[in-house]
């Protein structure tokens, strides 16, 4: 646990003290109740201020206070020095529950009253109550001349110190920029410019992750909205380039160099990017080497854009002042400049900016309302204590969110969202425009949807009035992908696998393919289909083989969005049967050699003896060997001579295969094959017999 007392611009370490007892009639010389006492909480402290007592000027005069802690009975006090201001404050890196707070003041004659016990947001007496929301910021503090920036929030109202997300650690040293997650929970960091980290902002120190070691350069974020990955900038020689990488880590890809300060569009697809070449903002895929969608005018000397959640608007910074153009393109709106420059630039929601500035005397963070795409007054709702800097700034609290998407969808609609964290929400949602309230449980459905891009939005409203909302832009695939098989090219193989090879194409992309085959034995009709592989994103597969057997494969191709194309005609092979399940007439002598396929051959140099074999058959090859002194073969099917095959060949070549003459009519019967001269060599290895 850590704790500290806050006065001024200092902060210095608590005094937990004891032997106090709460005073409950209070002597003529001790001060009164101090004023004004009001506890704000984060999701990671409490942050307590307070005024001095009324009396302060008739009794003695305060010496200092004591901070009073209560938790289920157990109370514990710390000690804040009285100074030179008339607003104290006092912070609690502790989120506890059920805790109160009360403050009591001091002089040289004792303790005075203490104040109702507190809690954070509520009326004084009733416990500490979770936040629904904060604002996270990478805040600067210098000491003694040296700054640092660290990672802490502050009370959306009512502020009046950051107060940091843990007592140590990672978040403890950060650079300037910071992003937030869509469901509100997690923030982004980076250290040295070398590192990301994430961590949750709503769970009390809690532990960062690092998704990216080794890199340089590392400046401004952004997390998209289905929360999968990260964007960043980096600043390398001289110019800058945007990168992309997963939420939870893993190697980053490159859109593009000469572009900064990427920002997510809620299709998940594209970025709002800074060209560094024209000065102008532009639109461009979010993958590597990412094309330019949309350059927009009139945006020159644009610094810091953001997109708003529902993809109407992008805001940026120009000179001083906030600058808010369309998405779809047009006119930029200025608002009124307050401040000498402008720091960081964020969405709490679709409809209001987090602005932070300099102004002559420090830094502010400021809330900019957009009605219709114009920024409105610049509010106030933080100044940092003297010598203190709000570096950039993200509003933090659980939101409903769209859960991940494709790229593109199919025309039936099933859009999950997420309501975690929400008390009793109404949830309602629009789809291009319709609204639906309330609407049905997640996920989303919509059936026969045309082609094209689509808006969904979802709010949530709790019970408290607590609002917010989920946008997603949906892009509609209803055509079929394309398919073909590419190999194998060859009508027989003596290997024990073969390599089915296809390829696809579809405009939104290929996200899988299902492969099947149909099995047929040398004198028997096909079997059923029979599924190889379901759903793979491989593009080849490897089957086994067996001997005596023809096979025919098809493949199907499925797209992102999934729609599904038709099988593909079969590509049909087949493997021989082996000699040994041919017929021999005598004078032939089985033989066994490597050379041979399947390590045997039915060898003769007789005239006039023959081999045979059963079938069904549209085509036949016989597996032989071919030589120099090799002879021919008469050819008979089902007892008619059809033709001859000659196996003479200047070079030896064992495994042959050749091809036998195609029947005029689907063979079913016998295959005879007669040596036709005395001292030729005959080899006969096998019969590759092909239904197809």
């Amino acid at each position: 646990m850590a704790l500290s007392a806050v006065f001024l611009t200092a902060a210095v370490p608590a005094t937990a003290v004891t032997g106090f007892t709460t005073s409950t009639q209070q002597a003529a010389s001790v001060p009164s109740v101090p004023l004004g006492v009001r506890v704000k909480g984060t999701f990671t402290g409490i942050d307590l201020a307070w005024n001095l007592p009324a009396d302060e000027g008739t009794v003695d005069g305060v010496t200092g206070f004591v901070v009073r802690r209560s938790v289920n009975g157990t109370e514990t006090a710390y000690t804040v020095p009285r100074t030179a201001v008339t607003t104290f404050t006092w912070q609690d890196t502790e989120r506890l529950p059920k805790a109160t707070y009360s403050v009591a003041a001091v002089n040289a004659d004792g303790e005075g009253p203490s104040s109702t016990p507190g809690p954070a947001d509520t009326v004084p007496g009733a416990t500490v109550a979770d936040p629904t929301d904060a604002i996270t910021v990478a805040h600067t503090v210098t000491t003694g001349g040296v700054s640092r920036t660290f990672l802490g929030q502050i009370a959306v109202q009512g502020a009046t110190h950051v107060i940091p997300i843990a007592a140590s650690g990672p978040t403890q040293q950060v650079d300037k920029a910071i992003a937030a997650s869509a469901d509100g929970r997690q923030v982004v960091f980076s250290q040295a410019k070398t590192s990301l980290w994430t961590v949750s902002a709503v769970v009390p120190h809690a532990q960062p992750v690092k998704i990216l070691d080794g890199s340089s350069g590392i400046t401004a974020k952004s997390w998209s909205p289905d929360g999968t990955r990260i964007a960043f900038e980096r600043e390398q020689d001289g110019t800058s380039c945007v990168e992309v990488i997963g939420a939870t880590g893993g190697a980053p890809i490159r859109v593009g160099c000469n572009l900064a300060a990427p920002s997510w569009l809620p299709d998940n697809q594209a970025l709002i990017v800074k060209d560094q070449v024209t000065g102008k903002l532009q639109r461009v895929q979010a993958k590597a080497g990412g094309v330019v969608l949309t350059t927009y005018a009139g945006t020159e000397l644009a610094q810091h854009p953001v997109a708003s959640p529902n993809g109407l608007w992008i805001a940026y910074f120009k000179n001083t002042s906030v600058n808010v153009i369309p998405v779809g393109g047009g006119t930029p709106v200025p608002a009124y400049p307050f401040g000498t420059s402008g720091e960081s630039i964020s969405w709490a929601r679709s409809n209001l900016l987090l602005v932070a500035r300099r102004t002559e005397s420090g830094s502010t963070l400021q809330q900019v309302p957009v009605n219709d795409g114009r920024p409105y007054v610049n509010a106030q709702l933080f100044d940092p204590p003297a010598g203190e800097l709000v570096e950039s700034a993200v509003w933090q609290g659980p939101r409903i969110t769209i859960k991940p998407t494709a790229a593109a969808v199919g025309p039936n609609l099933s859009v999950p969202f997420d309501t975690t964290g929400l008390a009793n929400p109404y949830v309602s949602c629009e789809f291009d425009g319709v609204k639906t309230a309330p609407c049905p449980a997640s996920p989303f459905q919509k059936a026969g949807v045309a082609a094209g891009t689509h808006v969904l939005r979802v709010w949530a409203v709790e019970a408290g009035g607590r609002g917010t909302e989920a946008v997603r832009w949906l892009t509609v695939d209803t055509a079929v992908p394309s398919v073909r098989i590419t190999g194998p090219t060859f009508d027989v193989t003596k290997l024990a696998t073969a390599r089915v090879t296809y390829s696809g194409t579809d405009n939104s992309g290929i996200g899988s393919y299902d492969v099947r085959w149909r099995i047929a034995s040398t004198a028997a009709n096909f079997g059923a289909y029979a599924t190889i592989k379901s759903g793979t994103t491989a593009s080849s597969v490897a089957i086994g083989v067996a001997a005596g057997y023809e096979y025919c494969v098809s493949v199907r191709a499925r797209d992102i969005a999934g729609n599904l194309s038709a099988w593909t005609a079969d590509k049909c092979f087949s493997r021989p049967s082996d000699d040994r399940r041919m017929g021999a007439a005598k004078g032939w002598v089985r033989a066994a050699h490597p050379a041979y396929y399947l390590g045997t051959a039915t060898v003769t140099k007789a005239k006039s003896i023959s081999v045979s074999q059963g079938v069904q058959a549209k085509r036949l090859f016989l597996i032989a060997t071919k030589c120099v002194t090799c002879g021919s073969l008469n050819v008979y099917y089902n007892g008619k001579y059809v033709g001859v095959v000659n196996l003479y060949k200047a070079t030896t070549e064992y495994q042959a295969v050749v091809p036998l003459p195609v029947p005029a009519t689907f063979l079913t019967g016998s295959v005879l094959l007669t040596t036709r001269v005395t001292g030729k060599i005959y080899q006969i290895d096998g019969l590759a017999v092909r239904r197809t």
